[in-house]
């Protein structure tokens, strides 16, 4: 028997390739976006480069020469003294503290309010999801006041405990929304296998579902832990003693004294120590946000 595709005159389909991707036609608009985000990359990179040069300078220098004048020399010292007498440290520290637990609390709540928002049909499943949905809808000026209250009233104010719950409570919105799109991608066909070889919910979810989500875990995780890292008012609001502050509100005190003194090569210091971990840590991870973010968009 001869097939259709052995027919005289019948056209042979071409296979495409594994590896083939369709080729975009450049078109004049592409040029302007090419120079706006090489525009926007340049200035970001500006701003390192002069915070760095004049983390490198003397105050004497910084005060008497031109803003882009290249330092005289490499002064690390300004490091070690940012680190150890500006208590650069004791800001890290308590940062890594702060960020580090509330993402993991953060994470861990996401994840067990997620799964069943995307994978079990109930009745008033789309309800809760907008509840989560409406912390991201309201704004922070409208929380704080009443947060400050209940903060106050629990005991928490300026503790690490209670910046850790607030920060948690902050991400928690938004970590839900991400993890929830991100598992409805998931065939369902594997829970059905999983209860035919007689695994349990609790077992589906730890042994396939927890492990296809890794993703979107680490999407929602980094980005978390750089909103912790950066986040500033909360920590002004329910932090007040010094031995407490984390790296954001620590500058911001050092800014002070900096405007009233001459202390300005210590502060470019300790920026450069704030920003340098969060820019190597993006730099390194950007893959894993990007594929944990577009995950929800792609079936």
């Amino acid at each position: 028997m001869t097939s259709s595709t052995d027919l005289p005159g019948t056209a042979t389909p071409r296979r495409r390739s594994a590896s083939f991707r369709p080729r975009t036609r450049f078109r004049p608009h592409h040029l302007f976006f090419y120079l706006l985000l090489g525009a926007v990359a340049l200035s970001s990179i500006s701003a390192y480069a002069w915070v760095f040069n004049v983390s490198m300078k003397t105050n004497a220098e910084f005060i008497s020469s031109p803003p882009w004048q290249i330092a005289a020399g490499w002064r690390w010292e300004n490091y070690a003294n940012a680190w150890d007498r500006a208590n650069i440290g004791l800001f890290f520290g308590n940062s890594v503290v702060v960020s580090v637990a509330s993402t993991l609390l953060g994470v861990v709540l996401a994840v067990f309010a997620a799964y069943p928002l995307a994978r079990i049909s109930f009745k008033f499943s789309n309800l809760v999801l907008s509840t989560f949905l409406l912390g991201l809808m309201i704004p922070w000026m409208v929380t704080f006041a009443p947060l400050y209250l209940i903060m106050q009233d629990l005991g928490l104010l300026d503790s690490q405990l209670g910046l850790i719950l607030v920060y948690t409570t902050y991400n928690l919105p938004f970590n839900v929304f991400v993890l929830v799109g991100f598992m409805k991608t998931l065939p369902y066909e594997l829970e059905e296998a999983a209860a035919i070889d007689g695994a349990g919910p609790t077992r589906t979810f730890i042994s396939m579902i927890l492990p296809l989500t890794g993703p979107g875990l680490a999407s929602v995780a980094i980005i978390s832990f750089l909103q912790n890292w950066n986040e500033f008012f909360y920590a002004l609001l329910l932090i007040h003693s010094p031995e407490k502050m984390t790296l954001p509100l620590g500058l911001f005190q050092l800014g002070q004294a900096a405007d009233y003194g001459t202390n300005w090569a210590t502060l470019f210091a300790g920026m450069m120590i704030t920003v340098t971990p969060v820019l190597l840590g993006f730099a390194v991870l950007q893959k894993q946000i990007t594929k944990g973010l577009t995950a929800g968009a792609l079936k």
